[in-house]
């Protein structure tokens, strides 16, 4: 099963920043990572909530093991070190188990989900037909996942790819999901942003 890792980044010096993922980007090759997307503030649309990453990454990894490995591995722990030590880098990083995307590049609706009213959330989801209908595939949807590192506990993540964000904004925005959204609005709270993926 693939896996993901998924880190809300914030390095405030960008210089600092660049070496950081100059000298991790080999690594991620040699543990079969790929880069879903590296976004910046220009990168994505806040769709709800007030969710505003410096950097959002998502790497898709073959499994659960294969981030250890490289979140472990010796050559990558100066550059860990290194980016820890910048005054104010905090770094919020959870790996979570998802489907393998199956096309390159696009867009990723990304939704960190707090539940309250379960079999109202069921319902949603069991009636929700918006993201097959606007041509999205769901990646992750799961309250499932390791903290690697800060504290980020989201309550339940959701990752849907799309052709575009422009595709997000017209799922998300389609009147037949008015009802929809209205629905979740009663079942849970949620931020959630568009994210162009990585065009390397």
């Amino acid at each position: 099963m693939a896996a993901f890792f998924v880190i809300d980044l914030n390095v405030p010096d960008p210089q600092k920043l660049a070496q950081y993922e100059t000298a991790a980007t080999p690594l991620l090759k040699k543990h079969g990572a790929k880069i879903l997307t590296r976004a910046g503030a220009g990168d994505y649309d806040v769709i709800e909530g007030d969710w505003q990453p410096r950097r959002l990454v998502i790497l898709e990894y073959p499994c659960l093991d294969a981030i250890h490995q490289f979140y472990n591995d010796p050559a990558f722990q100066p550059a860990k070190k290194a980016r820890q030590n910048v005054p104010g880098a905090i770094a919020n990083a959870i790996a979570v188990e998802g489907a393998p995307s199956t096309r390159e590049g696009g867009a990723y609706f990304v939704i960190d989900l707090t539940v309250f009213e379960p079999d109202l959330m069921k319902a949603f989801e069991a009636a929700n037909p918006m993201v097959s209908k606007h041509g999205g595939e769901f990646l992750v949807h799961s309250d499932r996942y390791e903290v690697i590192e800060g504290n980020w506990r989201p309550q339940r993540i959701l990752i849907e790819q799309f052709a575009s964000r422009q595709a997000i904004r017209k799922m998300y925005d389609d009147p037949e999901n008015d009802a929809l959204k209205a629905m979740r609005w009663s079942a849970s709270s949620a931020k959630a942003l568009a994210v162009d993926g990585y065009r390397s």
